[in-house]
């Protein structure tokens, strides 16, 4: 319960798995869904578990994608900010760490994608309402740390800091499976069966999940390609390079799918 949805009673909270919760209407909220009272509830729910002696209160539930215009009526003059990812990159995090109850095997690895697609459809159409928002590309933050971090704090009007140390290859696995379109099953297979009898046990389902993984990804690539290809490419990115992106327009050059 470390995300401020899951600690308030306003609006419904997404007790969904990772896959599908952007699909239920009850998540997708603006100013036209305000209670008299939700305000104050709200700041009732949080407040116990911000400093208030800072400047700055950040509430960061993901789900918060699909708030906020919601948001911004309750409380006039927050800043958003939005940091978006390659849904196929998105989709294969989320098939490494999700348990099956929470959307590690849903409906298909396409759907994942899909999903990402569209609860970003719906923030784009809630983005033009937005009067303070910021999108970083988590690709340009990973190339660019010191400039993509120089934007936020001129944004949130807070001093910039150095950048330390940032870990800009954590995609790098994922990019190289997806443009192989296989995976290393005998390398998996191997690790497997030298874990202890304990830990192989532990792990069978994580273990399940590479061997159908390694041979459907080829499937994945040409399904996500033909039937998605186009509306992965409104948002900036594109199937077959997963470490690239444009910055983000607010104003789409063509319709947004519906």
């Amino acid at each position: 319960m470390d995300e401020g949805e899951h600690i308030q009673d306003v609006y419904v909270r997404a007790w969904h798995r990772t896959d599908d919760w952007a699909f239920d209407s009850r998540l997708h909220v603006t100013e036209n869904d305000i209670t008299p009272d939700a305000a104050m509830r709200l700041w009732m729910s949080w407040s116990p578990y911000w400093d208030l002696s800072k400047r700055l209160l950040v509430e960061k539930s993901p789900r918060n994608l699909t708030k906020t215009r919601y948001l911004q009526a309750l409380y006039p003059g927050a800043r958003f900010v939005v940091v978006t990812r390659h849904p196929v990159i998105q989709a294969l995090a989320v098939r490494k760490w999700a348990t099956g109850r929470t959307g590690r095997w849903g409906i298909g690895f396409t759907h994942l994608v899909e999903h990402w697609l569209h609860a970003h459809d719906l923030f784009m159409q809630d983005a033009a309402h937005i009067e303070h928002l910021h999108v970083i590309r988590y690709e340009l933050l990973m190339r660019h740390p010191t400039a993509e971090l120089g934007r936020l704090s001129a944004f949130l009007g807070v001093p910039g800091k150095p950048v330390a140390t940032v870990q800009a290859s954590r995609s790098s696995g994922y990019e190289r499976t997806w443009k192989s379109g296989r995976i290393d099953l005998l390398r998996q297979v191997s690790e497997h069966v030298n874990r202890s009898p304990a830990s192989l046990w532990a792990t069978k389902g994580e273990f399940a999940r590479k061997v159908s993984d390694s041979l459907l990804l080829p499937r994945y690539r040409e399904l996500i390609r033909e039937r998605l290809g186009d509306r992965i490419r409104q948002h900036g990115y594109d199937v077959d390079r997963l470490d690239d992106v444009t910055p983000w327009d607010p104003v789409p050059k063509e319709r947004m799918a519906p």
